[in-house]
C-alpha cells in the first residue's frame, strides 16, 4: 500500500470510531480523534462535517460555525484558512496541517498559509517538510522573519551553509529599515555555537539554541523515560522577576477569570516552596494554614515546587476536588496554556532563586551557589519587591486568553474527582503524571 492508501484506511477506521463515540455521547473523545484525523495529509470532507456536529453538541457554537462553513463551501479557501487559524490559536498545530494544506491547494501562492503550514510542521518535528514550505513561503514573500525560519530550520537539519546563505539578505533588510538585527544576531550566535560544539544529543542542541548548558534531562529528573513528554521539552531558568510574574498572573487569574472559587487557605508542601506561599498570601490576603486543613471541605491552594513534592502530596488530594494544586515548575506563556493545576516538564541549572544551585560561566566553569540561609517569611520580600516590575501588558494578553476559554478551565466545580492516577488538570488538555 502507498502512504496515501494507508492514511485513507487509517482515516476510515477513525471515522468509524468517531461514529461510535457520538452514538454514546462521548463528544470530547470524538473531538480528540477528529484532531488526529486533521493531522493526516489526506482530505475527507466528512472530518469537517463530523467536527461541526461534535462542536455543536459541546455547545461550542462559534467554533462549530467555522467547520460548518467548510462543510457547506468545500471549495472556499477562506473557510479552511479560518479553521486553521482557530486551531493554531489553541496551539493545535498538528490539526491545523490539513486545513492549511487544503488552503494552499485552492490558492497555490498563498504566502501566509504556506508559512503557517511550515510552522505547524516544525512544531510537529517534521523538519524536512517544514523546511520545504518555509523556503516556498520565502520565495513567495521574502522578509527577514521568513528568512529567519528558513535559516533556523536549515540549522536544525544540520545544513549550516544553508543557514548562513540567508545572512546577507537579512543584514541588508535590517540596514534598509534602520532596525536592530535582533533575529540575525540570534542566528549568528547559534551558528557560532554549532560550529564550536557540533551537536550530538539533546544537551548539545539545547546549548546551540539557548547558549546555556543543560545539566539534567527529563529522564534524569523523573528517574525513567516518560513517553508522555513526546519529545517536547521546556527548559526554565528562574529569577526573582519570573517568580513575581507568575504570582501576579495567578492572582489576576483567580480575580478576573470565571470559574475560580473563593479560596480560604494556602498550604506549602515544603520549605522549598514556602517563600512562594508566603508571598502569595501577602499579595492576596489568603491565609497560610497547617496541612490538616486538607481534610476539610474548604477551598484552598496547595503549593509545591517540583515533581518529588507532588508525589508526596498526591494521596492527600487525589480524591479532594476542593484543593487546587499549584506546582511551580512551568512559566505562564501563551504557548504553554496550563493553569491552575499545573506541573512543568523539567528544570535545568537554576532552580528557584533561593535554592542551592550551580552557576555556569561563559567558559563552562561551574561554581556552586549555596541556598539562602534565611526563613521563607524573609525570602518572600525578595519576590514582593519585584512585583512592580511585572509587565502587566503581557499579563493582560494571558488573562484575555483564559477569559475566552474559561469554560474549559479545570478549576472549582470542573475539577475531576477522583483525579485519575493523580491527574493534574489543564484547561485545554490533561497532563498526567503517574504517582
Amino acid at each position: 500500500m502507498s502512504k496515501e492508501e494507508k492514511q485513507r484506511e487509517q482515516l476510515q477506521q477513525m471515522l468509524q470510531h468517531i461514529e461510535d463515540c457520538m452514538a454514546e455521547d462521548l463528544y470530547d473523545r470524538a473531538q480528540e480523534v477528529l484532531n488526529t484525523c486533521l493531522k493526516l495529509e489526506v482530505f475527507d470532507i466528512r472530518v469537517y462535517q463530523r467536527y461541526a456536529f461534535v462542536l455543536r453538541m459541546l455547545d461550542r457554537v462559534p467554533a462549530a460555525e467555522l467547520f460548518e462553513k467548510v462543510a457547506m463551501n468545500p471549495d472556499d479557501p477562506e473557510a479552511y484558512y479560518a479553521v486553521a487559524q482557530a486551531l493554531l490559536k489553541d496551539n493545535l498545530f498538528g490539526s491545523a496541517i490539513n486545513p492549511l494544506r487544503k488552503t494552499i491547494e485552492l490558492v497555490p501562492m498563498a504566502a501566509n498559509a504556506t508559512f503557517e503550514l511550515a510552522y505547524a510542521l516544525l512544531k510537529e518535528f517534521r523538519m524536512e517538510d517544514a523546511l520545504e514550505h518555509f523556503k516556498t513561503a520565502y520565495e513567495y514573500s521574502p522578509s527577514p522573519n521568513t528568512a529567519f525560519y528558513v535559516a533556523y530550520t536549515s540549522l536544525l537539519s544540520r545544513d549550516v551553509e544553508g543557514a548562513k546563505a540567508l545572512f546577507p539578505y537579512m543584514e541588508s533588510e535590517y540596514a534598509k529599515h534602520n532596525q536592530e538585527p535582533v533575529m540575525l544576531n540570534i542566528l549568528r550566535d547559534m551558528v557560532t555555537r554549532y560550529e564550536a560544539f557540533p551537536p550530538k544529543d539533546l544537551r548539545d542542541w539545547h546549548f546551540v539554541q539557548y547558549g546555556t548548558p543543560l545539566l539534567r534531562t527529563s529522564d534524569e529528573d523523573l528517574g525513567e523515560a516518560n513517553e508522555n513528554l513526546n519529545g517536547r521539552f521546556v527548559f526554565i531558568n528562574y529569577g526573582w522577576l519570573n517568580v513575581a510574574t507568575i504570582l501576579v498572573t495567578l492572582k489576576r487569574l483567580i480575580e478576573e477569570v470565571p470559574g475560580f472559587p473563593q479560596y480560604d487557605y494556602i498550604i506549602p508542601a515544603s520549605m522549598d516552596v514556602a517563600p512562594i506561599a508566603f508571598a502569595f498570601s501577602e499579595m492576596t490576603g489568603i491565609p497560610l494554614v497547617p496541612r490538616e486543613e486538607l481534610n476539610t471541605t474548604n477551598k484552598g491552594f496547595l503549593f509545591t515546587s517540583w515533581s518529588d513534592e507532588v508525589r508526596v502530596v498526591a494521596e492527600h488530594m487525589s480524591h479532594n476536588p476542593n484543593v487546587t494544586l499549584f506546582a511551580f515548575s512551568l512559566g505562564w506563556t501563551l504557548q504553554a496554556p496550563v493553569c491552575p493545576d499545573i506541573i512543568g516538564y523539567l528544570d535545568q541549572a537554576s532552580r528557584l532563586p533561593w535554592q542551592e544551585t550551580m552557576l555556569i560561566h561563559e567558559n563552562g566553569e561551574r561554581t556552586p551557589r549555596p541556598a539562602m540561609q534565611v526563613p521563607p517569611e524573609v525570602v518572600q520580600y525578595h519576590i514582593l519587591e519585584r512585583v512592580e516590575g511585572v509587565d502587566q501588558a503581557e499579563v493582560d494578553k494571558l488573562i484575555a486568553y483564559y477569559q475566552e476559554r474559561a469554560h474549559l478551565l479545570k478549576v472549582g466545580e470542573n475539577i475531576n474527582n477522583p483525579r485519575l492516577g493523580f491527574q493534574i488538570e489543564s484547561p485545554i488538555e490533561s497532563i498526567r503524571m503517574v504517582v
